[in-house]
């Protein structure tokens, strides 16, 4: 063989490895820092849940049910609802018998109960619908072809006289007698959010690039950040008839505390506070950048407490500054945690349910197959109701007692999702 050519094949051997080792090497690469960005890995010190920690008992779990986003609700008389993109309403008793399902459509949304116990939902269409405790439509309204389609997993509020939802590209109040629609809000609305009421009858909700804060007859009082400079007709032609977005994300719903002060968690990994009227009160960063899909709890004693993209939960005092954080090695938490009456926090991270103690030791823990994203409901006698991703609602025999009577204990508020603020 040509001495040549022998040593021309080999140079080309060379550079061949060389090329595909370059290209193994920086796939490597890429694929450590796609994780880091989308899984970050948590700065908080694990507290792995140690291996003789007591175990939560599964009371029962009913099977069949397709996926639940929104999350659950538990009417006065003990019965758990769950909204399943399946396109039923499911209706179960505290023993886990179906009473009774109800085909609205594939949802995303969070149930709500009204005073007298209708139960009121909104599916992937925007059609809203009221449905009696026996599970028969009273009404149902919305919808249609100009409704905003796969709206997301938004959560409405209720109080005495109307459900405030979003329909159309606006804030919407609902009456609750027959349906009708009284009056639209704003600008428009970010997909996901969740809607509350303040304890002066204001209603709030995720506008476009900002909080929105509308009266009883929808004109808006106060928002944030505030529209700089303000709404003209000149501002209007200038953005081609639309009114100008803000730069504040939310990416959870917004909790309410007793002194009427305001928590979501923004976008770039933040907590905000905000005074009763909209104005700035302080800020907390976690150290991953994440995203934080599940909304603040507020404790009696004021302490704040959250849960991270990056599998952390956090506790803060009431001037946003850390008491601890800790990371259960359970992967992300999308699931909003809740508050028993002795202070536990229950929290559903990627594999578990925790119960935590104000001090962020663990306390026990049971598996959940999948994870949660649906966010969980806790019953007087303890009882601990969760939706995994797997398709199944669960019961745990908690034994911290009911829900905290604080201001603002688990998801929009309290076992029925009203979003109303505390003593309204």
């Amino acid at each position: 063989m040509d001495p040549g050519v022998n040593q021309t094949s080999r140079s080309a051997i060379r550079w061949a490895l060389i090329v595909v080792g370059a290209i193994l090497l920086g796939g490597v690469l890429v694929n450590a820092v796609w994780l880091h960005i989308f899984y970050p890995v948590s700065a908080v010190p694990s507290r792995a849940v140690p291996s003789g920690t007591a175990a939560i008992r599964l009371k029962w779990q009913f099977s069949g049910a397709g996926p639940v986003r929104g999350a659950l609700a538990l009417g006065d008389d003990g019965t758990v609802f769950a909204a399943s993109e399946d396109g039923f309403l499911y209706a179960l008793d505290p023993s886990g018998k179906l009473q009774w399902k109800f085909n609205a459509g594939p949802m995303a949304s969070t149930p709500a109960i009204g005073a007298d116990g209708t139960i009121l939902v909104t599916n992937r269409d925007q059609r809203v619908f009221a449905i009696s405790r026996g599970g028969a439509q009273r009404w149902a309204v919305g919808g249609g072809p100009y409704a905003d389609k796969q709206a997301g997993s938004i959560a409405a509020a209720v109080d005495a006289t109307h459900l405030y939802t979003f329909w159309r590209g606006q804030l919407r109040a609902v009456r609750l007698t027959d349906g009708w629609f009284d009056w639209p809000a704003g600008y428009g609305y970010e997909n996901g959010g969740s809607v509350e009421i303040l304890r002066g009858g204001l209603v709030v909700y995720p506008g476009v690039g900002r909080i929105d804060a509308v009266d009883s007859t929808g004109r808006i009082q106060w928002q944030y950040p505030v529209m700089n400079p303000p709404l003209t007709v000149d501002t209007l032609t200038k953005n081609g008839g639309h009114v100008p977005g803000g730069n504040f994300w939310l990416d959870s719903g917004i909790a309410i505390a007793d002194d009427g002060a305001l928590y979501a968690c923004a976008v770039d990994s933040r907590l905000v506070a905000l005074t009763p009227d909209g104005l700035f009160k302080w800020e907390f960063k976690t150290k991953t950048h994440s995203v934080n899909r599940a909304t603040p709890l507020v404790a009696l004693d004021g302490t704040v407490y959250f849960a991270s993209g990056d599998g952390a939960l956090y506790a803060l005092h009431p001037d946003g500054t850390q008491k601890w954080a800790a990371n259960f090695n359970g992967g992300s938490i999308a699931a909003t945690p809740m508050l028993a009456e002795d202070n536990t926090v229950y929290v559903v991270n990627g594999n578990a349910l925790v119960a935590v103690s104000p001090e962020g030791e663990v306390l026990a823990s049971a598996p959940i197959q999948g994870g949660a994203e649906s966010s969980p409901t806790l019953a007087p006698d303890g009882t601990v109701y969760i939706a995994s991703r797997d398709r199944k609602i669960l019961a745990f025999a908690g034994t911290h007692g009911g829900l905290q009577n604080s201001a603002w204990p688990k998801f929009q508020g309290g076992p029925a999702n009203s979003g109303r603020a505390p003593s309204f």
